[in-house]
């Protein structure tokens, strides 16, 4: 971008509304027309045009005879004048005339896989349908740095668990995930209905993911004069179904997850109904976008596909 040495001093004593009056002024040829164009009063519009007089060291209108007729040079400066106010009005109208089908260039969101996986098809779909010129990129983000490269500017959408946002956030709750007990029952027996005491004795696989709080599960368990046994830990979700085919073990995770393992029909889903186990997915957006209106169209679009995914039975 071409940097231009604005003259700061001199816009102050400038008064950006005089370039309105000034080009009603040359459209009109009249003083009083002007005016009612504006809705103004006839002296009012006399003493803009006192002062454009005195801005642009010119008379702008004369007096010929009966009528008035604009100066040579407010001539001259009529089309860049109509210019700078056409400019002006369409950086304020920009939002409101977004149109999502002409739209191109490329949209980056942060996902984590589970997410991704539930999330990208709705989206995908919508976006090819309403905005085919824009591109999107999911960019493999870990949980733990997404605010932060969302405050860096490598993102402008994060979807996740974000407990604790800081006043540059702007968060938008988009669904609640309980959890269910994921197993095998031919290999381990849990007892339908299980409480935490059911599962304590069992043993566990565990995985974070979307943004869980280290030891949340945990604590609940504690919460309840519990502890479990956790004998192995996935760094990949999507490994878990696998892994509790061929071993005897238990998983707890959030409904939002454990639905994507529902294909798997050897595999058996408990919820749990237990006080304080529950993760808040949210979408967050940087308070620097709040006016952009493709951030706020994609973010819509995401909306919609978590509503679509809990009308589904999510």
């Amino acid at each position: 971008m071409k940097m231009i040495d604005i003259d700061y001093a001199a816009f102050r004593r400038l008064d950006l509304n005089l370039l309105v009056a000034f080009d009603a002024l040359v459209s009109e040829a009249s003083v009083s027309r002007a005016a009612a164009r504006l809705y103004v009063g006839q002296p009012a519009m006399s003493h803009a045009l006192a002062r454009l007089r005195e801005t642009f060291g010119d008379d702008i209108l004369f007096r010929e005879g009966a009528v008035m007729r604009p100066t040579p040079r407010a001539l001259a400066l009529a089309g860049a004048v109509r210019q700078v106010l056409d400019d002006i009005q369409q950086l304020a109208r920009g939002a409101r005339d977004f149109d999502p089908a002409a739209a191109e260039g490329r949209v980056r969101i942060a996902l984590t896989d589970p997410l991704e996986a539930l999330l990208l098809p709705g989206l995908v779909a919508r976006l090819r349908e309403r905005a085919p010129g824009l591109i999107l990129s999911v960019l493999p983000i870990p949980a733990s740095r997404q605010l932060e490269q969302l405050d860096a500017g490598a993102v402008t959408l994060v979807v996740g668990h974000f407990p604790q946002l800081r006043e540059v956030h702007e968060g938008l709750a988009l669904h609640e995930s309980g959890f269910s007990c994921v197993f095998n029952p031919a290999l381990i027996q849990v007892p339908h209905g299980p409480r935490l005491a059911d599962l304590a004795g069992l043993p566990h696989i565990h995985t974070n993911y979307v943004g869980e709080p280290p030891g949340l599960v945990d604590r609940i368990f504690k919460a309840q004069g519990l502890s479990r046994q956790v004998v192995a830990r996935s760094a990949m979700p999507l490994s878990i179904p696998f892994v509790l085919k061929r071993s005897p073990l238990v998983a707890i995770l959030p409904d939002m997850l454990a639905r994507m393992f529902l294909a798997h029909m050897d595999l058996r889903f408990e919820p749990l109904d237990v006080d304080g186990l529950s993760l808040p997915i949210s979408l967050v957006r940087h308070r620097r976008e709040r006016s952009d209106p493709l951030t706020g169209f994609v973010a819509g679009l995401l909306a919609d596909s978590v509503a679509e995914w809990v009308a589904a039975g999510g």
